[in-house]
């Protein structure tokens, strides 16, 4: 503001300047009224003129550094008060966010085994309720396996030469050949039930496969392989063929096997306590045509029996 002050004040020093430095008559009238005269016409204007000219000159001076002087408080107040405001606003905002922060770290939501687990296995009397007929598909058993007239009871043949379900030469292919294994056959559902009477025995083998799994050769009976099985040897405890423990304490004397197409899920029961042994995950689906499967392994004197709807007083 000073420097703009400055040059307004030597303008109008240099306009008044001349006016200020007209001769002054010290002397003759003469002089005194050439000097009059000259002042008069300075520039060839009258004084009235140069007076009016100087009064407004002055005051569009005065407005200008008037107007110069508010703009300048005026913007330098703007300035202040927006600066106000912005420190105000992220205060605000900062106590905003502030209120949303919990003093201490929030821990994640615990998430029930319920709310994880949204297929949990069918309880046994709901499994139950999709009971199928089954019966032993004798086509498909292994050489030494005797398969019973009413295709519910199978049992190991120690002697080749004693009377057994014979295999048709046009059935060769469909036979295991191997391990003694035999298929049952159901009509087929997206669900089904059936149970196996196994009391006896100490080794045996069940669960269900694809039907167009291989049947040749010693098998590796794993899902990856389209096998769906547990098992029991000496008498211990049940497995997997993939090695993990399934029941550790109490033998099954009665086996109910549930398979759901719909959930891909493999299920076994002790069904004399309804008690869940084992569950896949991983089952087949519907396309796959899961077929039971059956074993009462290499050597085994007792046989196992399929328990079917009117044959469940088995004791």
């Amino acid at each position: 503001m000073g420097p703009l002050i400055q040059q307004v004040c030597l303008v109008t020093f240099l306009i008044f300047f001349p006016c200020s430095s007209a001769p002054v008559a010290d002397g003759t009238e003469t002089e005194r009224q050439s000097t009059s005269e000259s002042t008069s016409t300075l520039y060839g204007l009258d004084s009235k003129v140069w007076f009016a000219v100087f009064v407004t000159f002055g005051i569009i001076i005065f407005l200008g550094v008037v107007f110069l002087v508010w703009y300048k408080c005026c913007r330098d107040a703007s300035r202040n008060l927006l600066g106000v405001f912005h420190v105000v606003g992220r205060q605000e905002e900062r106590s905003h966010e502030d209120t949303n922060i919990s003093p201490h770290p929030k821990t994640p939501k615990t998430v029930s085994e319920k709310e994880t687990n949204t297929n949990l296995d069918l309880p046994h009397n709901e499994a139950r309720s999709h009971e199928v007929d089954v019966v032993l598909d004798g086509k498909t058993a292994h050489s030494q396996l005797k398969i019973s007239h009413n295709g519910k009871v199978v049992e190991w043949v120690t002697q080749k030469g004693e009377p057994q379900t014979e295999i048709d030469k046009n059935d060769i292919d469909k036979h295991f050949d191997e391990d003694p294994y035999v298929l049952g056959s159901m009509v087929r559902a997206m669900r089904a039930y059936w149970e196996v009477y196994v009391k006896e025995n100490k080794d045996w083998v069940l669960g269900v496969t694809r039907a167009t799994a291989s049947r040749k050769g010693q098998l590796v009976l794993s899902p990856d392989n389209g096998f769906w099985v547990v098992r029991i040897s000496n008498g211990e405890n049940l497995k997997t063929f993939m090695g993990d423990d399934v029941l550790k304490e109490r033998i099954p004397h009665r086996v109910g096997i549930y398979v759901d197409y719909q959930e891909k899920k493999v299920t076994f029961y002790n069904a004399e306590d309804s008690s869940l042994i084992y569950s896949f995950t991983n089952g087949p689906s519907y396309e796959d045509d899961a077929r039971p499967l059956f074993s009462p392994w290499k050597y085994e004197k007792q046989p196992i029996t399929i328990l079917s709807i009117e044959t469940k007083n088995v004791k």
